[in-house]
């Protein structure tokens, strides 16, 4: 662990004031250990904290790579000069090299060791199966494609890394990045570390994307398929990160396709039933309210299943403590929704 005391602070002072020459603000931040790992904290919790990585140095995803075991910006030319040394260094000590490599190296290594009847459950509520995402051919470059992956923030048209930024922690009780066409900012006051809400999620998507166990504030579906009145619903799980939003929905020949429905809401509990409502109002023979109802049911029997399959297995790892942990948040999370608003205003 990495305890910025003695000369670890003033390492990480000589990184600011580089990070400053470059055209970037970090006021009233120093990187330490917490309660979610290694975080950015307030120096002084009574002031306001500026961090901000202007355009000029946010570093396109595709323009980095893994060499040597270490972090480094391919084509330098788009960059202040020593620039690209400083991010390699800042990545060395502070990200990728401090803890980044071996917590996403241990997660995957852990999942992959679950019972394959714990597996097919999760996987449903992945893009690519656990085995796949992380075969084991290239452990450090798939490690490396890990880390892109959940560091990686979406600016203008591209995917990029955010210098000093990436460090700060996630909560999804604060306001996420501010973006903007100069940059990617993070200001305010924190009693303790500073936290932003990284993106819209749910409990489950949460830790098998990013590796922890957190109270998120929604609950989405996982995949499915399922008949409903005669029908085949095919159900597409996943993100929607415009959950307020009319949900996408198609029809291939008899089968009406639903793409990721939001089926909980803590702080807006009526939401989840009314946007799933109207998606179906133009569908024949379907009852909404119903549907939902199986889609929700299906949910919450696959993460009780989960939980059945922990206590069966007498393998004993810590990503066990921190899925079941995630499977009692999932189902607080999918169950957070009652009633319909009148209009989706």
């Amino acid at each position: 662990m990495t305890n910025h005391s003695g000369p670890s602070a003033e390492r990480w002072d000589t990184l600011i004031d580089e990070f400053r020459s470059f055209g970037g603000t970090a006021n009233n931040v120093i990187q330490r250990q917490g309660p979610l790992g290694l975080g950015l904290f307030p120096i002084d919790s009574s002031q306001p904290i500026e961090l901000h990585a202007p355009e000029h140095l946010l570093i396109p995803t595709d323009n980095l790579e893994l060499k040597h075991g270490e972090v480094r910006i391919k084509n330098k030319q788009p960059f202040p000069e020593g620039y690209a040394a400083w991010y390699h260094q800042f990545q060395k000590e502070y990200s990728w090299g401090a803890e980044a490599s071996r917590s996403i190296i241990a997660f995957e290594s852990e999942l992959q060791k679950l019972p394959d009847s714990i597996q097919r459950i999760l996987n449903r509520f992945l893009p690519i199966p656990i085995k796949q995402r992380f075969p084991g051919s290239n452990i450090e470059q798939e490690a490396f494609n890990r880390f892109i992956l959940t560091r990686q923030i979406n600016w203008g048209s591209k995917n990029v890394l955010m210098p000093i930024i990436e460090l700060v922690n996630h909560s999804p009780a604060q306001n996420t990045w501010v973006i903007t066409d100069e940059g990617i900012s993070v200001n305010g006051q924190f009693q303790d570390e500073i936290l932003v809400r990284y993106s819209v999620s749910d409990p489950m998507h949460r830790f098998i994307q990013y590796g922890f166990s957190c109270e998120e504030l929604m609950g989405f579906s996982m995949s499915m398929k399922l008949n409903h009145r005669g029908q085949q619903i095919i159900v597409r799980g996943g993100i929607n990160f415009t959950p307020f939003k009319p949900l996408p929905v198609s029809t291939k020949g008899e089968q009406i396709i639903i793409n990721k429905p939001l089926i909980g809401c803590e702080n807006r509990p009526r939401m989840p039933k009314t946007v799933f409502s109207n998606c179906c109002e133009h569908l024949k023979g379907v009852n909404s309210d119903e549907l939902f109802g199986q889609i929700c049911q299906a949910n919450q029997l696959a993460v009780v299943q989960i939980l059945r399959e922990l206590k069966k297995d007498n393998h004993a790892s810590s990503i066990k403590e921190q899925l079941q942990e995630t499977c009692w948040l999932q189902l607080n999370a999918i169950g957070e929704h009652y009633g319909h608003r009148g209009s989706m205003d």
